[in-house]
Protein backbone atom coordinates (compact mmCIF):
# COMPACT_ATOMS: atom_id res chain seq x y z
CA UNK A 1 0.00 0.00 0.00
CA UNK A 2 1.54 3.37 -1.01
CA UNK A 3 2.19 5.74 1.86
CA UNK A 4 -0.08 8.33 0.30
CA UNK A 5 -3.09 6.04 0.65
CA UNK A 6 -2.72 5.55 4.39
CA UNK A 7 -4.74 8.61 5.31
CA UNK A 8 -7.40 7.69 2.72
CA UNK A 9 -7.78 4.22 4.21
CA UNK A 10 -8.00 5.59 7.70
CA UNK A 11 -10.51 8.21 6.60
CA UNK A 12 -12.69 5.54 4.97
CA UNK A 13 -12.69 3.65 8.24
CA UNK A 14 -13.85 6.80 10.01
CA UNK A 15 -10.61 7.20 11.91
CA UNK A 16 -9.51 10.50 10.41
CA UNK A 17 -12.46 12.52 11.58
CA UNK A 18 -12.04 14.84 14.50
CA UNK A 19 -10.20 12.50 16.84
CA UNK A 20 -11.95 14.01 19.84
CA UNK A 21 -15.20 12.54 18.43
CA UNK A 22 -13.95 8.93 18.35
CA UNK A 23 -16.29 8.14 21.16
CA UNK A 24 -19.19 8.37 18.70
CA UNK A 25 -17.63 5.76 16.41
CA UNK A 26 -18.23 2.17 17.55
CA UNK A 27 -15.52 -0.51 17.59
CA UNK A 28 -12.67 1.92 16.86
CA UNK A 29 -10.14 0.03 19.01
CA UNK A 30 -10.69 -3.38 17.45
CA UNK A 31 -10.64 -1.91 13.91
CA UNK A 32 -7.40 -0.10 14.67
CA UNK A 33 -5.93 -3.32 16.10
CA UNK A 34 -6.58 -5.24 12.88
CA UNK A 35 -5.30 -2.32 10.86
CA UNK A 36 -2.03 -2.32 12.80
CA UNK A 37 -1.73 -6.04 12.13
CA UNK A 38 -2.28 -5.81 8.39
CA UNK A 39 -0.48 -2.64 7.36
CA UNK A 40 2.97 -3.15 5.78
CA UNK A 41 5.76 -2.58 8.28
CA UNK A 42 7.17 0.26 6.15
CA UNK A 43 3.95 2.22 6.66
CA UNK A 44 3.73 1.43 10.37
CA UNK A 45 7.33 2.44 10.91
CA UNK A 46 7.18 5.72 8.98
CA UNK A 47 3.83 6.66 10.55
CA UNK A 48 4.60 5.38 14.06
CA UNK A 49 3.84 8.68 15.81
CA UNK A 50 0.56 9.04 13.92
CA UNK A 51 -0.38 5.47 14.87
CA UNK A 52 0.47 6.22 18.47
CA UNK A 53 -1.78 9.29 18.34
CA UNK A 54 -4.64 7.24 16.89
CA UNK A 55 -4.31 4.66 19.69
CA UNK A 56 -4.46 7.44 22.27
CA UNK A 57 -7.90 8.58 21.05
CA UNK A 58 -9.33 5.14 20.24
CA UNK A 59 -10.37 3.94 23.66
CA UNK A 60 -13.63 2.00 23.75
CA UNK A 61 -14.98 -1.34 24.93
CA UNK A 62 -14.31 -3.18 21.66
CA UNK A 63 -10.64 -3.87 22.49
CA UNK A 64 -8.22 -3.12 25.35
CA UNK A 65 -6.26 -0.02 24.50
CA UNK A 66 -3.02 -1.27 26.06
CA UNK A 67 -3.01 -4.21 23.63
CA UNK A 68 -2.82 -1.76 20.71
CA UNK A 69 0.12 -0.01 22.34
CA UNK A 70 1.68 -3.46 22.75
CA UNK A 71 1.04 -4.42 19.12
CA UNK A 72 2.62 -1.22 17.84
CA UNK A 73 5.76 -2.01 19.85
CA UNK A 74 6.06 -5.48 18.35
CA UNK A 75 5.49 -4.15 14.85
CA UNK A 76 8.25 -1.56 15.27
CA UNK A 77 10.65 -4.40 16.11
CA UNK A 78 10.13 -5.93 12.68
CA UNK A 79 12.52 -3.52 10.97
CA UNK A 80 15.10 -0.85 11.71
CA UNK A 81 13.32 2.35 12.63
CA UNK A 82 14.80 5.84 12.77
CA UNK A 83 16.34 6.55 16.18
CA UNK A 84 14.51 9.87 16.38
CA UNK A 85 11.18 8.16 15.81
CA UNK A 86 12.03 5.42 18.31
CA UNK A 87 12.94 7.92 21.03
CA UNK A 88 9.79 9.98 20.37
CA UNK A 89 7.60 6.87 20.53
CA UNK A 90 9.30 5.58 23.70
CA UNK A 91 8.94 8.93 25.44
CA UNK A 92 5.21 8.83 24.77
CA UNK A 93 4.93 5.17 25.84
CA UNK A 94 6.67 5.88 29.14
CA UNK A 95 4.12 8.66 29.77
CA UNK A 96 1.25 6.31 28.92
CA UNK A 97 2.32 3.36 31.10
CA UNK A 98 3.11 5.64 34.02
CA UNK A 99 -0.68 6.07 34.34
CA UNK A 100 -1.31 2.30 34.64
CA UNK A 101 -2.06 0.89 38.07
CA UNK A 102 -2.24 -2.64 36.70
CA UNK A 103 1.09 -4.47 36.64
CA UNK A 104 -0.31 -6.80 33.98
CA UNK A 105 -1.04 -3.94 31.56
CA UNK A 106 2.26 -2.25 32.42
CA UNK A 107 4.25 -5.41 31.71
CA UNK A 108 2.45 -6.24 28.49
CA UNK A 109 3.27 -2.83 27.03
CA UNK A 110 6.87 -2.35 28.21
CA UNK A 111 7.76 -5.91 27.18
CA UNK A 112 6.84 -5.01 23.59
CA UNK A 113 9.23 -2.03 23.61
CA UNK A 114 12.09 -3.66 25.56
CA UNK A 115 14.08 -4.62 22.47
CA UNK A 116 13.89 -1.06 21.12
CA UNK A 117 15.19 0.26 24.45
CA UNK A 118 18.02 -2.28 24.61
CA UNK A 119 19.07 -2.02 20.96
CA UNK A 120 19.29 1.76 21.18
CA UNK A 121 21.10 1.59 24.54
CA UNK A 122 18.56 3.75 26.32
CA UNK A 123 19.67 2.86 29.85
CA UNK A 124 17.65 5.59 31.54
CA UNK A 125 14.41 4.29 30.05
CA UNK A 126 15.34 0.73 31.07
CA UNK A 127 15.83 1.84 34.66
CA UNK A 128 12.54 3.70 34.50
CA UNK A 129 10.51 0.67 33.45
CA UNK A 130 12.27 -1.55 36.02
CA UNK A 131 11.37 0.97 38.69
CA UNK A 132 7.78 0.93 37.48
CA UNK A 133 7.63 -2.86 37.70
CA UNK A 134 9.16 -2.86 41.18
CA UNK A 135 6.70 -0.27 42.52
CA UNK A 136 3.62 -2.05 41.19
CA UNK A 137 4.87 -5.49 42.30
CA UNK A 138 5.50 -4.25 45.83
CA UNK A 139 2.16 -2.47 46.03
CA UNK A 140 -0.13 -5.19 44.70
CA UNK A 141 2.02 -8.30 44.35
CA UNK A 142 2.46 -10.42 41.24
CA UNK A 143 -0.08 -12.91 39.93
CA UNK A 144 0.49 -16.05 37.88
CA UNK A 145 -1.09 -14.35 34.85
CA UNK A 146 1.59 -11.66 34.95
CA UNK A 147 4.51 -14.12 35.04
CA UNK A 148 4.80 -14.76 31.26
CA UNK A 149 5.24 -11.06 30.45
CA UNK A 150 7.72 -10.59 33.28
CA UNK A 151 9.63 -13.68 32.15
CA UNK A 152 9.73 -12.39 28.58
CA UNK A 153 11.01 -8.95 29.63
CA UNK A 154 13.71 -10.31 31.93
CA UNK A 155 14.76 -12.81 29.28
CA UNK A 156 15.31 -9.99 26.78
CA UNK A 157 17.39 -8.05 29.28
CA UNK A 158 19.54 -11.10 30.09
CA UNK A 159 20.02 -11.87 26.40
CA UNK A 160 21.20 -8.33 25.71
CA UNK A 161 23.98 -8.20 28.31
CA UNK A 162 27.18 -10.22 28.11
CA UNK A 163 28.15 -9.95 31.78
CA UNK A 164 25.98 -10.85 34.78
CA UNK A 165 27.51 -8.09 36.90
CA UNK A 166 26.19 -5.49 34.44
CA UNK A 167 22.67 -6.89 34.82
CA UNK A 168 22.85 -6.97 38.59
CA UNK A 169 23.90 -3.31 38.59
CA UNK A 170 20.58 -2.32 37.01
CA UNK A 171 18.33 -0.49 39.45
CA UNK A 172 15.63 -2.73 40.95
CA UNK A 173 16.69 -5.85 38.96
CA UNK A 174 17.61 -7.99 42.00
CA UNK A 175 14.40 -7.13 43.84
CA UNK A 176 12.33 -7.99 40.76
CA UNK A 177 13.97 -11.43 40.73
CA UNK A 178 12.56 -11.99 44.21
CA UNK A 179 8.93 -11.76 43.01
CA UNK A 180 9.34 -14.55 40.43
CA UNK A 181 7.75 -17.93 41.07
CA UNK A 182 6.68 -21.07 39.23
CA UNK A 183 7.97 -22.11 35.83
CA UNK A 184 8.81 -18.52 34.91
CA UNK A 185 11.20 -18.34 37.84
CA UNK A 186 12.91 -21.53 36.64
CA UNK A 187 13.31 -20.18 33.11
CA UNK A 188 14.77 -16.84 34.24
CA UNK A 189 17.05 -18.43 36.83
CA UNK A 190 18.36 -20.89 34.25
CA UNK A 191 19.00 -17.98 31.89
CA UNK A 192 20.99 -16.21 34.62
CA UNK A 193 23.11 -19.30 35.25
CA UNK A 194 23.90 -19.65 31.57
CA UNK A 195 24.82 -15.98 31.30
CA UNK A 196 27.10 -16.17 34.34
CA UNK A 197 28.97 -19.24 33.10
CA UNK A 198 29.25 -18.22 29.47
CA UNK A 199 32.80 -16.88 29.45
CA UNK A 200 35.14 -16.34 32.38
CA UNK A 201 35.60 -17.93 35.79
CA UNK A 202 33.31 -16.68 38.54
CA UNK A 203 35.34 -15.02 41.29
CA UNK A 204 33.11 -12.32 42.80
CA UNK A 205 31.82 -13.59 46.21
CA UNK A 206 28.47 -11.78 45.88
CA UNK A 207 27.86 -13.27 42.44
CA UNK A 208 28.82 -16.74 43.72
CA UNK A 209 26.35 -16.45 46.59
CA UNK A 210 23.53 -15.24 44.33
CA UNK A 211 24.14 -18.01 41.80
CA UNK A 212 24.32 -20.60 44.57
CA UNK A 213 20.91 -19.51 45.89
CA UNK A 214 19.48 -19.51 42.36
CA UNK A 215 20.87 -23.00 41.79
CA UNK A 216 19.44 -24.25 45.08
CA UNK A 217 16.01 -22.89 44.16
CA UNK A 218 16.13 -24.66 40.78
CA UNK A 219 17.20 -27.89 42.47
CA UNK A 220 14.50 -27.67 45.16
CA UNK A 221 11.80 -26.82 42.61
CA UNK A 222 12.58 -30.00 40.70
CA UNK A 223 12.61 -32.02 43.90
CA UNK A 224 9.27 -30.52 44.97
CA UNK A 225 7.71 -31.58 41.67
CA UNK A 226 9.02 -35.12 42.26
CA UNK A 227 10.20 -35.47 38.68
CA UNK A 228 13.28 -37.14 37.27
CA UNK A 229 16.51 -35.16 37.04
CA UNK A 230 16.18 -32.25 34.66
CA UNK A 231 19.29 -32.65 32.51
CA UNK A 232 19.38 -29.00 31.45
CA UNK A 233 19.21 -27.71 35.02
CA UNK A 234 21.69 -30.33 36.22
CA UNK A 235 24.14 -29.40 33.47
CA UNK A 236 23.83 -25.66 34.14
CA UNK A 237 24.35 -26.05 37.89
CA UNK A 238 27.30 -28.38 37.29
CA UNK A 239 28.85 -25.87 34.92
CA UNK A 240 28.36 -23.11 37.50
CA UNK A 241 30.13 -25.17 40.18
CA UNK A 242 32.97 -25.90 37.75
CA UNK A 243 33.40 -22.20 36.92
CA UNK A 244 33.63 -20.95 40.52
CA UNK A 245 37.20 -20.01 41.41
CA UNK A 246 38.28 -18.76 44.84
CA UNK A 247 41.90 -18.48 43.68
CA UNK A 248 44.41 -18.77 46.49
CA UNK A 249 41.59 -19.29 49.02
CA UNK A 250 41.63 -23.05 48.47
CA UNK A 251 40.08 -23.94 51.82
CA UNK A 252 37.13 -21.75 50.87
CA UNK A 253 36.95 -23.53 47.50
CA UNK A 254 36.66 -26.90 49.24
CA UNK A 255 34.06 -25.49 51.64
CA UNK A 256 32.07 -24.38 48.60
CA UNK A 257 32.20 -27.90 47.17
CA UNK A 258 30.97 -29.29 50.49
CA UNK A 259 28.04 -26.85 50.46
CA UNK A 260 27.19 -27.86 46.88
CA UNK A 261 27.19 -31.55 47.78
CA UNK A 262 24.64 -30.86 50.49
CA UNK A 263 22.49 -28.52 48.41
CA UNK A 264 22.35 -30.38 45.09
CA UNK A 265 22.19 -34.02 46.14
CA UNK A 266 19.69 -34.86 43.40
CA UNK A 267 22.02 -34.46 40.42
CA UNK A 268 24.47 -37.22 39.48
CA UNK A 269 26.23 -34.98 36.97
CA UNK A 270 26.85 -32.45 39.73
CA UNK A 271 28.39 -35.14 41.98
CA UNK A 272 30.77 -36.08 39.19
CA UNK A 273 31.72 -32.42 38.78
CA UNK A 274 32.35 -32.18 42.52
CA UNK A 275 34.76 -35.12 42.40
CA UNK A 276 36.63 -33.69 39.40
CA UNK A 277 36.82 -30.29 41.07
CA UNK A 278 38.01 -31.72 44.38
CA UNK A 279 40.72 -33.78 42.68
CA UNK A 280 41.84 -30.77 40.65
CA UNK A 281 41.98 -28.72 43.86
CA UNK A 282 44.18 -31.40 45.46
CA UNK A 283 46.66 -31.17 42.59
CA UNK A 284 46.57 -27.38 42.74
CA UNK A 285 47.23 -27.44 46.50
CA UNK A 286 50.09 -29.89 46.05
CA UNK A 287 51.82 -27.52 43.63
CA UNK A 288 51.68 -24.61 46.07
CA UNK A 289 53.57 -25.88 49.11
CA UNK A 290 53.83 -28.75 51.59
CA UNK A 291 51.82 -26.74 54.08
CA UNK A 292 48.74 -27.67 52.02
CA UNK A 293 49.12 -31.43 52.62
CA UNK A 294 46.20 -31.40 55.06
CA UNK A 295 44.04 -29.75 52.38
CA UNK A 296 45.15 -32.38 49.85
CA UNK A 297 44.06 -35.13 52.23
CA UNK A 298 40.75 -33.35 52.84
CA UNK A 299 40.11 -33.13 49.08
CA UNK A 300 40.79 -36.83 48.57
CA UNK A 301 38.58 -37.72 51.52
CA UNK A 302 35.83 -35.50 50.09
CA UNK A 303 36.01 -37.33 46.75
CA UNK A 304 36.15 -40.72 48.47
CA UNK A 305 32.98 -39.95 50.43
CA UNK A 306 31.14 -38.39 47.47
CA UNK A 307 31.70 -41.12 44.86
CA UNK A 308 29.42 -43.79 46.41
CA UNK A 309 26.45 -41.40 46.03
CA UNK A 310 26.82 -41.49 42.23
CA UNK A 311 24.15 -43.89 41.03
CA UNK A 312 25.91 -45.57 38.08
CA UNK A 313 28.50 -48.16 39.13
CA UNK A 314 30.48 -47.60 35.92
CA UNK A 315 30.76 -43.89 36.76
CA UNK A 316 31.80 -44.76 40.30
CA UNK A 317 34.58 -46.94 38.86
CA UNK A 318 35.93 -44.04 36.78
CA UNK A 319 35.93 -41.62 39.70
CA UNK A 320 37.45 -44.05 42.19
CA UNK A 321 40.24 -44.64 39.68
CA UNK A 322 40.76 -40.92 39.08
CA UNK A 323 40.91 -40.23 42.81
CA UNK A 324 43.27 -43.17 43.37
CA UNK A 325 45.64 -41.69 40.80
CA UNK A 326 45.58 -38.33 42.60
CA UNK A 327 46.17 -39.97 46.00
CA UNK A 328 49.07 -41.97 44.58
CA UNK A 329 50.55 -38.89 42.96
CA UNK A 330 50.66 -37.08 46.30
CA UNK A 331 52.17 -40.12 48.04
CA UNK A 332 49.09 -41.30 49.95
CA UNK A 333 49.56 -45.00 49.19
CA UNK A 334 47.06 -46.33 51.73
CA UNK A 335 44.35 -44.00 50.38
CA UNK A 336 45.20 -45.05 46.84
CA UNK A 337 45.02 -48.76 47.71
CA UNK A 338 41.61 -48.32 49.31
CA UNK A 339 40.32 -46.40 46.30
CA UNK A 340 41.58 -49.07 43.88
CA UNK A 341 39.82 -51.72 45.97
CA UNK A 342 36.64 -49.63 45.81
CA UNK A 343 36.98 -49.29 42.04
CA UNK A 344 37.33 -53.04 41.55
CA UNK A 345 34.46 -53.52 43.99
CA UNK A 346 32.24 -51.48 41.64
CA UNK A 347 32.75 -54.15 38.99
CA UNK A 348 31.50 -56.75 41.46
CA UNK A 349 28.01 -55.22 41.48
CA UNK A 350 28.01 -53.92 37.93
CA UNK A 351 25.74 -55.53 35.34
CA UNK A 352 24.66 -54.86 31.78
CA UNK A 353 21.60 -52.90 32.89
CA UNK A 354 23.68 -50.34 34.77
CA UNK A 355 24.21 -47.73 32.12
CA UNK A 356 25.82 -50.09 29.62
CA UNK A 357 23.09 -50.37 27.04
CA UNK A 358 25.10 -49.05 24.09
CA UNK A 359 28.36 -50.27 22.51
CA UNK A 360 29.96 -46.91 23.31
CA UNK A 361 29.21 -47.33 27.01
CA UNK A 362 30.62 -50.86 27.01
CA UNK A 363 33.75 -49.65 25.23
CA UNK A 364 34.05 -46.86 27.78
CA UNK A 365 34.04 -49.33 30.68
CA UNK A 366 36.61 -51.58 28.98
CA UNK A 367 38.79 -48.55 28.30
CA UNK A 368 38.60 -47.56 31.98
CA UNK A 369 39.59 -51.07 33.12
CA UNK A 370 42.52 -51.05 30.71
CA UNK A 371 43.49 -47.65 32.09
CA UNK A 372 43.50 -49.23 35.56
CA UNK A 373 45.91 -51.89 34.27
CA UNK A 374 48.25 -49.15 33.04
CA UNK A 375 48.07 -47.41 36.43
CA UNK A 376 48.83 -50.64 38.31
CA UNK A 377 52.29 -50.77 36.72
CA UNK A 378 53.32 -48.16 39.32
CA UNK A 379 51.39 -49.55 42.31
CA UNK A 380 53.37 -51.78 44.71
CA UNK A 381 52.21 -55.38 45.11
CA UNK A 382 50.52 -57.97 42.90
CA UNK A 383 47.18 -58.48 44.62
CA UNK A 384 45.32 -55.96 42.46
CA UNK A 385 46.00 -57.74 39.11
CA UNK A 386 44.98 -61.00 40.76
CA UNK A 387 41.77 -59.52 42.18
CA UNK A 388 40.88 -57.89 38.86
CA UNK A 389 41.41 -61.10 36.91
CA UNK A 390 39.39 -63.17 39.39
CA UNK A 391 36.49 -60.76 39.20
CA UNK A 392 36.41 -60.50 35.39
CA UNK A 393 36.71 -64.26 34.85
CA UNK A 394 33.96 -65.06 37.37
CA UNK A 395 31.29 -62.75 35.94
CA UNK A 396 29.34 -64.16 33.03
CA UNK A 397 27.95 -60.81 31.89
CA UNK A 398 31.42 -59.79 30.67
CA UNK A 399 31.10 -60.77 27.01
CA UNK A 400 33.92 -62.61 25.21
CA UNK A 401 35.10 -59.50 23.37
CA UNK A 402 35.29 -57.54 26.64
CA UNK A 403 37.18 -60.36 28.34
CA UNK A 404 39.64 -60.60 25.46
CA UNK A 405 40.48 -56.91 25.66
CA UNK A 406 40.77 -56.91 29.47
CA UNK A 407 42.78 -60.14 29.71
CA UNK A 408 45.16 -58.80 27.07
CA UNK A 409 45.71 -55.70 29.18
CA UNK A 410 46.30 -57.78 32.32
CA UNK A 411 48.90 -59.86 30.44
CA UNK A 412 50.70 -56.71 29.34
CA UNK A 413 50.59 -55.47 32.95
CA UNK A 414 52.10 -58.70 34.28
CA UNK A 415 54.93 -58.74 31.77
CA UNK A 416 55.64 -55.10 32.53
CA UNK A 417 55.90 -55.93 36.25
CA UNK A 418 58.35 -58.74 35.44
CA UNK A 419 60.90 -56.37 33.91
CA UNK A 420 64.10 -55.41 35.67
CA UNK A 421 63.12 -51.75 35.34
CA UNK A 422 59.53 -50.59 35.09
CA UNK A 423 58.61 -48.45 32.04
CA UNK A 424 57.44 -45.58 34.28
CA UNK A 425 57.21 -44.53 37.93
CA UNK A 426 55.36 -41.94 39.96
CA UNK A 427 57.18 -38.66 40.61
CA UNK A 428 56.88 -39.32 44.35
CA UNK A 429 59.25 -41.49 46.39
CA UNK A 430 56.96 -44.52 46.24
CA UNK A 431 59.10 -47.54 45.22
CA UNK A 432 57.85 -49.70 42.37
CA UNK A 433 57.79 -53.48 42.21
CA UNK A 434 61.14 -53.48 40.38
CA UNK A 435 62.79 -52.07 43.51
CA UNK A 436 60.70 -54.07 45.97
CA UNK A 437 60.66 -57.55 44.45
CA UNK A 438 63.02 -57.90 41.47
CA UNK A 439 65.16 -60.98 41.93
CA UNK A 440 62.64 -62.53 44.34
CA UNK A 441 61.92 -65.98 42.92
CA UNK A 442 58.50 -66.25 44.60
CA UNK A 443 57.48 -62.90 43.06
CA UNK A 444 58.52 -64.05 39.59
CA UNK A 445 56.77 -67.38 40.01
CA UNK A 446 53.59 -65.60 41.08
CA UNK A 447 53.70 -63.50 37.90
CA UNK A 448 54.34 -66.57 35.74
CA UNK A 449 51.50 -68.55 37.32
CA UNK A 450 49.02 -65.71 36.98
CA UNK A 451 50.15 -65.02 33.40
CA UNK A 452 49.53 -68.65 32.47
CA UNK A 453 46.05 -68.56 34.01
CA UNK A 454 45.16 -65.29 32.27
CA UNK A 455 46.41 -66.63 28.93
CA UNK A 456 44.28 -69.76 29.24
CA UNK A 457 41.20 -67.67 29.96
CA UNK A 458 42.06 -65.33 27.11
CA UNK A 459 42.11 -68.21 24.63
CA UNK A 460 38.90 -69.59 26.12
CA UNK A 461 37.10 -66.24 25.70
CA UNK A 462 37.97 -66.19 22.00
CA UNK A 463 36.40 -69.60 21.49
CA UNK A 464 33.17 -68.43 23.12
CA UNK A 465 32.57 -65.62 20.60
CA UNK A 466 29.76 -66.62 18.18
CA UNK A 467 30.52 -64.09 15.42
CA UNK A 468 33.31 -65.28 13.12
CA UNK A 469 34.32 -61.77 12.14
CA UNK A 470 34.46 -60.53 15.74
CA UNK A 471 36.24 -63.73 16.76
CA UNK A 472 38.83 -63.09 14.05
CA UNK A 473 39.55 -59.58 15.33
CA UNK A 474 39.77 -60.90 18.92
CA UNK A 475 42.23 -63.61 17.82
CA UNK A 476 44.47 -61.00 16.24
CA UNK A 477 44.43 -58.84 19.36
CA UNK A 478 45.34 -61.84 21.52
CA UNK A 479 48.07 -62.89 19.11
CA UNK A 480 49.67 -59.44 19.16
CA UNK A 481 49.48 -59.39 22.93
CA UNK A 482 51.19 -62.78 23.23
CA UNK A 483 54.09 -62.05 20.91
CA UNK A 484 54.58 -58.65 22.57
CA UNK A 485 54.56 -60.11 26.07
CA UNK A 486 56.38 -63.43 26.03
CA UNK A 487 59.39 -65.21 24.68
CA UNK A 488 57.85 -67.13 21.80
CA UNK A 489 58.77 -70.78 22.26
CA UNK A 490 57.47 -73.62 20.11
CA UNK A 491 54.33 -74.01 22.18
CA UNK A 492 53.43 -70.34 22.09
CA UNK A 493 54.30 -70.20 18.40
CA UNK A 494 51.74 -72.96 17.83
CA UNK A 495 49.16 -70.99 19.83
CA UNK A 496 49.79 -67.92 17.69
CA UNK A 497 49.45 -69.90 14.47
CA UNK A 498 46.13 -71.30 15.64
CA UNK A 499 44.94 -67.79 16.45
CA UNK A 500 45.94 -66.64 12.97
CA UNK A 501 43.97 -69.51 11.43
CA UNK A 502 40.97 -68.44 13.52
CA UNK A 503 41.39 -64.92 12.22
CA UNK A 504 41.65 -66.10 8.61
CA UNK A 505 38.35 -67.94 8.92
CA UNK A 506 36.51 -64.74 9.84
CA UNK A 507 38.43 -62.02 8.01
CA UNK A 508 39.45 -61.22 4.48
CA UNK A 509 42.91 -62.39 3.46
CA UNK A 510 43.62 -58.78 2.50
CA UNK A 511 42.83 -57.44 6.00
CA UNK A 512 45.75 -55.15 6.99
CA UNK A 513 45.59 -56.12 10.66
CA UNK A 514 45.75 -59.80 9.73
CA UNK A 515 48.72 -59.33 7.39
CA UNK A 516 50.69 -57.21 9.87
CA UNK A 517 50.07 -59.76 12.65
CA UNK A 518 51.35 -62.62 10.45
CA UNK A 519 54.53 -60.66 9.76
CA UNK A 520 54.98 -59.92 13.48
CA UNK A 521 54.59 -63.59 14.43
CA UNK A 522 57.15 -64.63 11.80
CA UNK A 523 59.61 -62.05 13.07
CA UNK A 524 59.16 -62.99 16.75
CA UNK A 525 59.41 -66.69 16.00
CA UNK A 526 62.78 -66.16 14.33
CA UNK A 527 64.19 -63.64 16.83
CA UNK A 528 64.25 -64.27 20.62
CA UNK A 529 62.14 -61.71 22.46
CA UNK A 530 63.53 -59.37 25.06
CA UNK A 531 60.59 -60.03 27.34
CA UNK A 532 61.38 -61.64 30.67
CA UNK A 533 58.32 -63.84 31.21
CA UNK A 534 58.15 -67.30 29.75
CA UNK A 535 55.03 -69.43 30.04
CA UNK A 536 53.82 -72.74 28.72
CA UNK A 537 50.27 -73.63 27.90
Amino acid sequence: MPKGQVREVLAELGLMKNQQDFGSVSCVSVVLHHLLKELPIEIVSSNALQMLHLIEFSKDNSFDQHMNYRLLGFRLNERKTSVDIVIAVLDKIIQVVAQYDSLDEYLKVVDAYADLILQNQLGNLLNTILEGISQRALNKGVTEAEMPSLQSLLGKILSHFKCLEDVLCLNHFPEILDVLFGSSQDVVYLHILNLATRNERIRDPLSIQLLFEISRTLHDNIEAKNVKDDSQVAHSISHFVHMVDYGAEMEQQLAFLVDCRGAFSRFNELKETLVHSSNSLAIQALKCAKKHLSLVKACITFSEVTIPSISAQSKQFDHFLETAEVAFLVGLVSHSDGLIDSAIGCLQTLNTTDGLQTPAEVEGLVSSIRKLCGFLVMVPGTHFPNNLFSLISSHSWFEPKMKTQIFSSILLLLTSLAQKSLPYHADTQIPGNDLLFYGDSSYKQELVSLSKLVLENLLGAIQQEPSRAVQGAMALEACNCIVSSFMVNDELSSVCLNLIETAKSGLSSHDKYLRSTIELVKKKSQTPSAATVSVSV
